[in-house]
């Protein structure tokens, strides 16, 4: 039966509920919960508890005590359904010693968004008391069964070093009480990404292609009971590292964008990565580059790539449900068309992706700068539905032009369209 995608809730957030405060490389998180939402942007956090009827500012610089240089200016937002609890990832800045820190701050749904908030600070010397000129930047952040997995890239300078994961007990989230941590660091593999989980598990999975090799995606797993790390080089089809896409005002939007895996999910034994490649003899433009991957023979086992003969797809985030079906949003603009937030799911039985615009944008950035990041994620409670996060620029090419998006959707039967 044809498959559709069913869009149930669609929301660009107004400049009272963002502040002013957007940007080109806007990089949005969002999580849901019934009527609950929060999202979080560069400079931005907003919470709905009316199911984006309305919303409330939350200064990441105020919001709660400052801690280290001050904040800026990356944030990840997740919910876990299993504990009801609220979970805000933020970044701070470097300080004149070169260092950082980073906080995860979690509050209950009884007391979401206001109240409640409690939180940890952890920095480079917090994994390594030698680490004390290094900082950490570009998060990604997933919750197993039991543990909130966190990467981070580790820099001196602008010079990158390593990448990082950590994870952290949810139950020790939940309670507030002492927060041991286990950690893990590669200098081989950069940018790592995350498995999203719509049902989650007890294992870890996460991956780079940043290897030193375009023709391979380096696999890991962690599992939530042992700190036992496996990795695995996988062999891929190569992909072209030079990305670009001419926006209808001249302008090469992606001139930011990089091969970096920004989509990780996990569902039915099959692992997916997706990320942004650029144009080459068989994609005529920039397109998401997507391998699926059976995770117990660790062979590619499908290349549902997102592209198109006439504009360009960019910036893939993608999570499983809870019946193992693939979401995802991107961006698709170039030629004609201004950069637009599209939203859709992988139909398997049809094998191909079903995808709807949840916005066209009016204009494009005009220095190029776009990105750095989406999510998709399950929509609690509704574990088979997806919530995803976007932006556009609406009215103007300035970046107070951007409005933030909150998408809620479904595959549906198109039977059951009425």
């Amino acid at each position: 039966m044809a498959k559709d995608i069913l869009i149930t809730r669609n929301v660009g957030l107004n400049d009272t509920a963002t502040d002013n405060s957007t940007s080109t490389v806007n990089e949005p998180s969002v999580a849901a919960a019934g009527p609950a939402v929060f999202m979080s942007g560069n400079w931005f956090a907003s919470a709905s508890t009316d199911d984006c009827a309305t919303w409330s500012f939350m200064d990441p610089e105020t919001f709660l005590p400052p801690t280290g240089a001050g904040f800026c200016c990356d944030q990840l937002v997740l919910f876990d359904g299993a504990r009801n609890i609220w979970i805000w990832i933020l970044q701070y800045r470097r300080s004149p010693d070169g260092t950082n820190v980073f906080r995860i701050a979690v509050t209950d749904t009884a007391d979401f968004p206001t109240t409640g908030w409690h939180w940890w600070d952890i920095g480079p010397g917090t994994l390594d008391p030698s680490w004390t000129d290094v900082w950490l930047d570009y998060p990604d952040a997933a919750i197993s069964a039991g543990h909130l997995y966190v990467t981070f890239n580790v820099f001196r300078g602008n010079d990158w070093q390593r990448s990082v994961v950590m994870k952290f007990p949810l139950d020790v989230l939940a309670s507030g009480g002492n927060l041991g941590f286990r950690w893990w660091g590669t200098n081989q593999a950069a940018s790592l990404r995350l498995t999203q989980q719509g049902a989650p598990s007890a294992m870890m999975y996460f991956a780079s292609n940043s290897t030193g090799s375009n023709s391979r995606v380096r696999v890991f797993s962690w599992p939530d009971g042992d700190d036992s790390i496996r990795w695995w080089n996988v062999p891929v089809t190569p992909w072209s590292h030079t990305i670009s896409s001419i926006a209808p005002n001249g302008r090469d939007w992606l001139q930011r964008c990089d091969q970096r895996i920004t989509g990780g999910a996990i569902g039915s034994d099959l692992l997916t990565f997706a990320w942004t490649a650029g144009a080459d003899a068989n994609r005529p433009h920039a397109y998401c580059r997507t391998v699926v991957i059976d995770r117990f023979s660790m062979q590619v086992v499908d290349n549902p790539d997102i592209w198109s003969q006439t504009r360009a797809w960019a910036y893939p985030a993608i999570s499983t449900n809870a019946s193992g079906t693939l979401g995802v949003t991107a961006f698709y603009g170039g030629g004609d068309r201004n950069p637009g937030m599209v939203v859709g799911a992988r139909d398997t039985s049809d094998n191909r992706w079903v995808l709807r615009y949840a916005r066209i944008g009016t204009d494009s950035p005009s220095d190029g700068k776009w990105g750095d990041y989406l999510n998709c994620r399950p929509d609690v409670p509704n574990s088979n539905n997806w919530v995803a996060s976007g932006f556009t620029l609406e009215g103007s090419e300035a970046r107070t032009s951007i409005v933030p998006r909150v998408v809620r959707f479904s595959m549906i039967d198109t039977a059951a369209v009425v």
